[in-house]
């Protein structure tokens, strides 16, 4: 316990550190766009405290290293640790409070990730829009694709929302993942709480004969979708938590799309804060075993080894998304490499 409450205190250090060097380097590179856009206090306010979430998940594996680092090089620049190996007790022993508890900080990283990080970074962008007049709450959108009950999908190339109609639709009916029915038009209304689609084509699959047809309106009234769903602002893929993403994923698939680079995303939202955990069981070793004489030395060595996992981690990400390597391994490999090498200099260290 008394080596995991320094850990523990160092860490807390470390986070608020990186967290308040973090906003200062971004009011630096932001203040003219403030001054530019007249933005207001609270805009401000909002745009750090929602932009925060990310920055702290960013910025945690270096946090842990450096809790590790100073936590455990302080113990044994005063002899705390000699002391112990004395006493009968091994290195790994002595340092597997320190493990556990950057596991249990890696899990606490996973469900930040997923519960916080996405809607903070959805809030964050839309007080960024905001501050550059760049208005997201505008119900008149483009692009617009949406999914419904019964395997129905819909898009629209834009929507009207002050007149709650829709330009250049294609509706289809999937079921099971097979299109039975599609039909495109030129407009799609809201008339009588029910969607309406004007002046198209209708393609219907009945015992494998395509059956095709021409109409001046078709109601579809198995659509459940409403003018709020077409208006809602589609989040991006950085807003979204893992069902999320998952679920864009397998949509951007089935219409035939790429979506190597938000796999290899996916697989980060796990992978990445697991990275704390990577980077303190190479470095804690390293730090018991400094003495007052390289305690620069054991510094020097915990920056460049944090710099090395951030490099490993973005180069993963950029080999997954050039499907150069699979997306998995994008994520993971980084992960896997760092951790067989600690636990390789964990077996080497003395007990």
């Amino acid at each position: 316990l008394y080596i995991l409450r320094r850990f523990t205190l160092w860490l807390a250090i470390s986070v608020i550190a990186l967290w308040l060097i973090a906003i200062v380097v971004d009011l630096i590179e932001s203040i003219d766009i403030f001054i530019d856009h007249e933005a207001l206090i609270h805009q401000i306010l909002y745009y750090y405290i929602f932009r925060s979430p990310y920055w702290i998940i960013l910025t945690l594996p270096t946090a842990s290293m450096l809790a590790a680092l100073l936590s455990l090089t302080g113990l044994s620049r005063r002899g705390e640790i000699t002391a112990m190996k004395a006493a009968g007790i091994s290195l790994q022993r002595i340092l597997f409070p320190v493990f556990g508890f950057s596991l249990v900080l890696s899990g606490i990283g996973v469900l930040f990730t997923e519960f916080v990080v996405p809607e903070a970074t959805y809030q964050y962008n839309s007080t960024r829009d905001n501050i550059r007049s760049y208005s997201r709450s505008d119900g008149s959108r483009r692009q617009v694709l949406l999914q419904d009950i019964n395997g129905q999908l819909i898009y629209a190339r834009s929507y009207d929302h002050t007149r709650q109609q829709a330009h250049s639709v294609l509706w289809e009916h999937r079921p099971h993942g097979v299109i039975r029915e599609r039909a495109t038009a030129k407009q799609l209304e809201w008339r009588d709480r029910r969607w309406t689609m004007v002046n198209g084509n209708r393609y219907l699959l009945v015992n494998d004969q395509l059956q095709a047809t021409t109409f001046d309106t078709l109601t579809l009234s198995s659509l459940k979708l409403t003018p709020v769903d077409f208006a809602r602002q589609q989040k991006k893929p950085e807003e979204m938590n893992f069902s999320e993403l998952q679920s864009y994923i397998n949509r951007a698939i089935a219409n035939g799309e790429d979506a190597t680079r938000h796999i290899v995303d996916l697989h980060l939202k796990i992978s990445f804060p697991l990275t704390c955990f990577a980077i303190v069981l190479i470095i804690a070793p390293i730090a018991a075993n400094a003495q007052s004489s390289n305690r620069a030395t054991s510094f020097g060595i915990g920056v460049i080894v944090c710099f090395l996992l951030y490099s490993s981690v973005k180069a993963g990400q950029a080999l997954g998304w050039n499907a150069i390597i699979s997306p998995w391994q994008g994520a993971w490999l980084p992960n896997m490499i760092f951790i067989t090498s600690a636990l390789i200099i964990i077996r080497k260290a003395h007990s």
